[in-house]
């Protein structure tokens, strides 16, 4: 009898897997269909909402002049936070959902999804258009392996943002030509530590392979701490000079936010500057537009990077956003065709960002961020124009995949010494084993 119940439970469960799998079928044969008669959906994940984004104007154009598309825009996080974006997109990569056209804020990131299997190379199609990257793009993301797998859009200028009011009132000049040992300067005389504007002169945020490694971003090459040909960089001296000038600037100086504070605190660079809690901050030319929730009282003015030394060009990383195509689309030619438009016409359209693209007017560019901002009064054209047209691309090429964890080692050692707890020899030393550690297991 057991046997014979079995057998029907066996019956049962075969007819199940049948019936789910003639509906599977069906969904697909449906898809299909929908395709044939000359529609495809392209999944667009990204972490940009719409008023940052302005992607009804945008897809509505590009919708527009390919009638047989239709661009589904998801963005996963409503707070532009591009880390929690990672989390929930690798989240859906993991579950087998059906995914199109990917964008990544940096390359480190996008670099370790690639290695990951989750992107599309898009040779075949740069060859097929006969596409110069390097005439096209400012700023375009350097092979992997041989093969090239994404566009970039924006373009993202590593400088230093001022508050002009500020510099105004210490008798300052905007800078247009400056070395560290100017910006500590500059931090002291903008500090105020005492009454009720009560200020820091400037403030580093958390991002290790930024505000660590400042000294370092300032060359022409070898601006990480792995180089381009996985060895360690960790004996360059603009490491070591990097921590030390952040610490006297955080523990002996006082004139920037203490480490231990923005920690503790939680502090965010943003809020930081607009709520004019310091009076500058090296950060990048997204800050053009995207305040968030604030909006300034106060003249912004902008300047290049700061320089290792007076004879150094004006060095300073040029990256941005880039786009991708994910390895399990099903429609990569009509992706490919809606990147290459959206990091040329479209983002210019979108009026949000500095593109990567050379044919754009950047007067009109930056004409069209600073109108659509809620106070254009409060950005000194002159100063951003200058520091845009004067700033010169480092080669940072695209990191390994695992550099990201070598940054997180690096972290936790200079947090230490950061905090106290820890001399600079130590702290250097430590990261230099751990960074090889880790170069060692991933040859």
């Amino acid at each position: 009898m057991k046997v014979k119940w079995l057998g029907i439970l066996f019956s049962v469960i075969v007819l199940m897997i049948a019936i789910i799998g003639c509906s599977n079928d069906e969904k697909s044969s449906g898809s299909k269909s929908e395709t044939e008669d000359g529609v495809v959906t392209l999944n667009f994940h990204h972490w940009y909402n719409e008023e940052s984004g302005n992607w009804a104007k945008v897809i509505e154009a590009y919708e527009k002049e390919n009638p047989g598309v239709k661009i589904n825009s998801q963005p996963l996080v409503e707070n532009l936070n591009h880390d929690e974006y990672l989390k929930k997109l690798d989240l859906l990569a993991s579950s087998g959902e059906q995914l199109d056209i990917l964008m990544f804020s940096n390359q480190t990131d996008f670099a370790k999804r690639v290695d990951a299997g989750l992107m599309a190379p898009l040779d075949s199609f740069i060859e097929e258009e006969g596409l110069n990257l390097e005439e096209e793009y400012k700023s375009f993301p350097g092979d992997i392996d041989g093969s090239y797998f994404a566009l970039p859009g924006k373009s993202v200028t590593q400088l230093v943002l001022l508050n002009k009011d500020h510099l105004d009132a210490a008798g300052l000049p905007v800078p247009t030509d400056w070395t560290w040992d100017d910006y500590e300067e500059y931090a002291k005389k903008l500090t105020v530590s005492e009454g009720a504007t009560k200020r820091y002169g400037t403030y580093f945020h958390t991002w290790p392979d930024t505000y660590l490694v400042l000294k370092l971003m300032g060359k022409e090459n070898k601006t990480h701490i792995i180089n381009e040909d996985g060895t360690s960089n960790m004996d360059d001296p603009m490491v070591k000079e990097s921590l030390e000038l952040r610490y006297r600037m955080e523990q002996e100086d006082k004139t920037a936010v203490p480490y231990e504070e923005t920690l503790s605190q939680k502090l965010d660079y943003r809020q930081q500057f607009f709520t004019q809690s310091v009076s500058m901050i090296a950060s990048g030319s997204w800050m053009i537009s995207e305040w968030g929730e604030f909006s300034p009282d106060f003249k912004m003015a902008w300047a290049p990077f700061p320089k290792n030394n007076d004879d150094d060009e004006n060095w300073a990383i040029i990256q941005g956003d880039v786009l991708g195509i994910a390895q399990n689309s099903e429609h990569k030619e009509e992706a490919y065709k809606f990147i290459r438009w959206f990091t040329t016409e479209g983002i210019m359209i979108q009026q949000k960002s500095l593109p990567s693209w050379t044919d754009a007017d950047l007067n009109e560019v930056v004409d069209n961020l600073v109108a659509n901002t809620a106070n254009p009064e409060a950005v000194d054209k002159e100063s951003l124009i200058y520091t845009l047209e004067n700033t010169v691309a480092a080669n940072r090429g695209i990191p390994q995949s695992y550099i990201a964890e070598a940054y997180d080692e690096y972290n936790a050692e200079a947090d230490l010494y950061l905090l106290g707890e820890q001399d600079i020899d130590t702290t250097l030393k430590n990261s230099k084993e751990k960074i090889q550690a880790i170069i060692d297991a991933n040859k």
